[in-house]
């Protein structure tokens, strides 16, 4: 056995270091590694323009899990510094030009009144803040507004007074960027539907001379059932096509083509699926096909794995983007609980190695094994049948109440009655030692990992406040 595993004061301050490092590598480093290794597709020509998109960040709150007081905080606290951290080094590390939110900004957006709504945009707000100056575009989605026919016209109009329009029609890189509401347009009411409409009737006028299209709608476009969504897809290998209460997975098939039709784009952009898909659609009366980028949520807990958004470089003669990966949050969590874990199996084990051999205990170690000599009862107790030949277990040193006596009760016959009794003894006296040991974990855990904690907690702290400075 190696000396080090020996000695619990070494395994200490290996400890602390090692926990130093994995919470800095947990929580700041995997961040700058994912977003710095993805880089932005290069363009033939020095005149490009560079777009980050990112959909559905959908802030929680108490509408996505049904939580409440102290578990909510949590979950707001873990979901929102995630993508604090994303976005900040996204405009650190990759200084867009652009970046377009394809919408879903909030997960019950629709739902709040409006003096309860003001406090979420705040907070929204303070995760998704520009550090340069740059032009951000935020789109709504059904989570902000609703959809179709059940469109909230109280939280549709809130959304343009205080995000901005739903319909956009801007000009990037040689392109012209039409950020459409496709909520809208699937509405029955002429009231709420008119401007989407107006807007796609508009731009088929102009199709003969207008700069190449880009499409940006939150719900993806409809396609034939079960149509494969590439190698980057992380759930099901195709996008489902699903109708509920203010949610669709598609456009449907109707508005599909009538804007494929109209609209004429190179390609579309979307969300609202949380997961990656690309697909192409035919133009219809043409030969031209439209690909579909079908980008990830930006948020961890999203129902999909990892999160992710796209890098898009516009040039004039054309396009180029690259799908990017963020961090798996889970993964860091399972690692931290995997390390805590093995850092108590590490000092448990050099401890009783010490006091099974004799050696001068660190004091550390004797007040953590003073919690009832748990740990010296389990590990090196022996199970003996006594040298008297008496039947029974071994019992506890003294006559106090603690002491464990084992009688033989009458009611065993045969040959082998009194082993029997033996046995089922025995294997008590291990139940009521195992008892103690699990009963006492907690407690043991707890001082043996003082020291540790005292050092990494600063650390973690200080890597959280990072990006609220």
């Amino acid at each position: 056995m190696p000396s080090f595993l020996r000695r619990p004061r070494a395994i200490v301050r290996f400890l602390r270091w090692y926990w130093a490092v994995l919470l800095f590598v947990g929580e700041i480093g995997l961040y700058y590694w994912h977003i710095n290794s993805c880089n932005w597709p290069t363009s033939p020509t020095a005149d490009s323009t560079h777009v980050a998109i990112i959909a559905d960040p959908q802030i929680v709150d108490h509408y996505s899990y049904g939580q409440t007081g102290l578990l909510l905080r949590l979950v707001e606290f873990y979901t929102d510094i995630y993508m604090r951290k994303s976005y900040r080094l996204l405009q650190d590390i990759q200084q867009p030009s652009v970046i377009i939110n394809l919408g879903d900004l909030m997960d019950g957006g629709r739902e709040w009144a409006d003096d309860d709504w003001l406090p979420e945009y705040q907070r929204y707000r303070s995760i998704f803040t520009a550090r340069y100056p740059m032009r951000v575009y935020e789109m709504a989605g059904n989570h902000d507004i609703g959809i179709g026919n059940t469109v909230v016209q109280g939280a549709l109009e809130r959304f343009h007074k205080t995000v901005g329009p739903t319909n956009q029609v801007i000009e990037l890189g040689g392109h012209q960027i039409v950020l459409l509401d496709t909520l809208t347009l699937e509405s029955d009411s002429p009231e709420v539907s008119s401007a989407s409409n107006k807007l796609v009737e508009w731009l088929a006028k102009q199709n003969d001379e207008h700069k190449p299209r880009l499409l940006f709608t939150h719900v993806p476009m409809w396609r034939p059932n079960n149509t494969l969504c590439g190698p980057l897809r992380q759930s099901l290998p195709w996008l489902r096509n699903r109708r509920g209460y203010q949610f669709r997975d598609q456009l449907f098939q109707n508005t599909t083509t009538y804007l494929l039709e109209r609209i004429k784009p190179l390609a579309v952009f979307s969300g609202d699926d949380h997961d990656t898909c690309i697909v192409e659609h035919q133009v219809p009366g043409t030969t031209d096909k439209a690909t579909e980028y079908t980008i990830g949520a930006f948020g961890w807990a999203s129902g999909v794995p990892i999160a992710s958004y796209a890098l898009l470089t516009l040039y004039p003669e054309g396009f180029m983007i690259q799908n990017c990966f963020l961090p798996y949050q889970l993964g860091i969590y399972k690692t931290y609980v995997l390390s805590f874990v093995l850092s108590f199996v590490l000092l448990a084990h050099a401890c009783s190695y010490r006091r099974y051999q004799g050696l001068k205990a660190w004091r550390g170690c004797d007040r953590w094994l003073s919690v009832g000599g748990l740990w010296r009862h389990w590990l090196i107790s022996r199970y003996k049948k006594p040298e008297d030949g008496s039947i029974g277990g071994p019992e506890e040193e003294g006559e106090g109440e603690g002491a464990i006596r084992l009688t033989l009760l009458p009611i065993f016959q045969g040959n082998n009655s009194a082993e029997t009794v033996a046995a089922v003894h025995n294997n008590g006296y291990r139940r009521q030692k195992l008892w103690r040991l699990l009963s006492g974990l907690f407690p043991s855990v707890v001082w043996a990992i003082r020291d540790i904690a005292l050092v990494a907690t600063p650390f973690y702290i200080s890597f959280i406040l990072f990006f609220y400075i």
